[in-house]
């Protein structure tokens, strides 16, 4: 069994579910398409400090675009990867988190298996065992649950915040399908390196001009240079940004997506604690009756992929 996948499947967990209080933090005073601009191009310009001292092997870049090459046949599945994330997750969660408490963002976010399960088998032909599907189930039930009993007629809860969530709840599902075909022709930091090249151009080129129709460009930088932002940006471009996403990319070229998604309740978990402790949110008893089920399916399917694994590989 690969207990290095699974390690980088839970420490990503942790990351993500961290991710969402850093997110909210930043966009009470950054604007969400700055936000996403600057954190893209200081994780790109860090990935490519890396990658020409040669510190990281990455043999991929922005020429593979235009230039005919051994890997040409395999970029069109790597830019898909990058399209699905950074470019559409990354727009869609911060939408979503900037018009809905840590509490929703958390619940929505943790509805992931379920799209996962879909593309898996429509796209990758692997499958998850009824007893996985079980599981998976009880994981909706603790979602809808909360879901329908959450408040979003006091301000803190907007439909458009729990639409932008499920947007990205898909999206992520594509880019773990995409990831996991990519896998077979670049490495888990290729793979990054190229999302955070095309997050960088993407957001940026967009920006760049909004700021420019504004009149403010002189202004661009100014997210970086106050100080409450910069552990913010730190956590979302460095930790979350590189070092997640590169876990993430490596544990899918060695577990299922179904398995993959599965993780997701810890992060929903992770969230919430955060809320609480930082975010002055408070749990309401529909949290305390749904959460347990989340809980159940993240166990439930990992237990029975473990098992099958040690199956396949002939251990006791």
């Amino acid at each position: 069994m690969n207990f290095l996948a699974y390690f980088c499947a839970v420490m990503k967990c942790v990351v993500y579910g961290s991710t969402i209080f850093f997110t909210t933090q930043l966009t009470e005073s950054v604007d969400v398409l700055d936000l996403l601009a600057l954190r893209f191009l200081l994780s790109f310009a860090i990935m490519w400090l890396l990658k020409i001292t040669r510190v990281w092997k990455i043999q991929v870049g922005v020429k593979d675009l235009f230039k005919k090459s051994e890997k040409s046949p395999f970029i069109k599945n790597l830019v898909l990867t990058a399209m699905f994330e950074p470019v559409l997750y990354m727009l869609l969660e911060t939408l979503g988190v900037s018009m809905t408490t840590n509490v929703t963002a958390a619940v929505i976010c943790s509805l992931a298996p379920i799209s996962s399960c879909i593309i898996e088998e429509v796209f990758l032909k692997e499958k998850s065992s009824f007893l996985q599907k079980i599981f998976l189930g009880c994981g909706i039930f603790g979602v809808v649950y909360i879901a329908l009993n959450t408040n979003t007629t006091d301000g803190r809860d907007t439909l458009a915040g729990i639409l932008f969530l499920l947007g990205s709840v898909v999206a992520g599902s594509f880019f773990c399908a995409f990831s996991r075909r990519s896998s077979s022709h670049f490495s888990s930091i290729e793979i990054t390196y190229f999302s955070c090249m095309l997050g960088a151009i993407a957001f940026n080129a967009v920006n760049v001009v909004r700021h420019l129709f504004r009149g403010d460009i002189l202004h661009y930088f100014d997210p970086y240079f106050n100080p409450d932002n910069l552990l913010g940006f730190f956590f979302l471009s460095v930790v979350s940004s590189i070092l997640a996403v590169m876990m993430n990319n490596f544990a899918l070229a060695r577990i299922q997506i179904s398995t993959m998604a599965a993780f997701g309740g810890l992060s929903t978990i992770v969230t919430i604690v955060i809320g609480m402790m930082f975010g002055s949110e408070t749990l309401q008893l529909y949290h305390f009756i749904g959460l347990p089920f989340i809980f159940l399916r993240m166990v439930g399917v990992s237990a029975i992929s473990i098992i099958n694994e040690k199956k396949k590989e002939g251990q006791p």
